[in-house]
């Protein structure tokens, strides 16, 4: 199964543990909804979720690095559109959103080393023992397994994660042949 998702309670005190945080906040809310790879996540730009108008789009599309595919046109939680609002409105479109402290030197957005840390740290703070089961792909992972979870629709989520098969997706979110047999139980017909 690979690394853990968070959970939406998780998620939920994250919000608010990264609220004052312009990198934090952003990090935590684009990388929930928008369930890219950390590569693909660190080099979006604010042209990517801001319009020329200077508003907030309200849904993203992202050709992916390693598959060359486009995602599909990815709906921003107001949560994520309410960081944008917060911290990109000022920020020129071509900007990294995610700047790290020497980007001003390097023109760079952080590296995927750094974005691993800070995701080790939130859990860390919210209380989470065992961090090694956690990393950047556990963002990616989180809301395509809420969605798979709440609906039971593989397909779907392959969509949302822009893979290939089915199985490749039921073994990346961890769908077990329990879970399979616990729907095969509960339906009668």
């Amino acid at each position: 199964m690979g690394k853990k998702p968070l959970n939406e309670s998780q998620v939920k005190v994250l919000r608010k543990l990264t609220e004052g945080n312009s990198l934090h906040s952003l990090l935590l809310n684009l990388s929930v909804d928008l369930m890219l790879r950390a590569s693909d996540l660190l080099k979006l730009k604010v042209s990517d979720v801001m319009n020329d108008s200077g508003t907030p789009k309200i849904e993203v599309k992202v050709k992916q690095k390693k598959t060359g595919k486009q995602t599909l046109s990815m709906p921003l939680s107001p949560n994520s559109i309410n960081a944008i609002k917060k911290f990109l409105i000022d920020r020129d479109m071509d900007d990294y959103i995610f700047k790290g402290q020497m980007s001003h030197f390097t023109r760079k957005p952080i590296s995927t080393q750094q974005y691993a840390k800070i995701v080790k740290k939130w859990l860390r703070e919210i209380g989470v023992e065992d961090v090694s089961q956690y990393s950047t792909h556990s963002m990616r992972k989180t809301k395509a397994t809420v969605i798979y979870n709440k609906t039971r629709n593989i397909d779907a989520v392959r969509r949302l994660l822009g893979q290939s098969s089915v199985t490749a997706t039921s073994a990346y979110i961890g769908t077990s042949d329990n879970s399979a047999l616990e729907l095969a139980r509960n339906i009668n017909i």
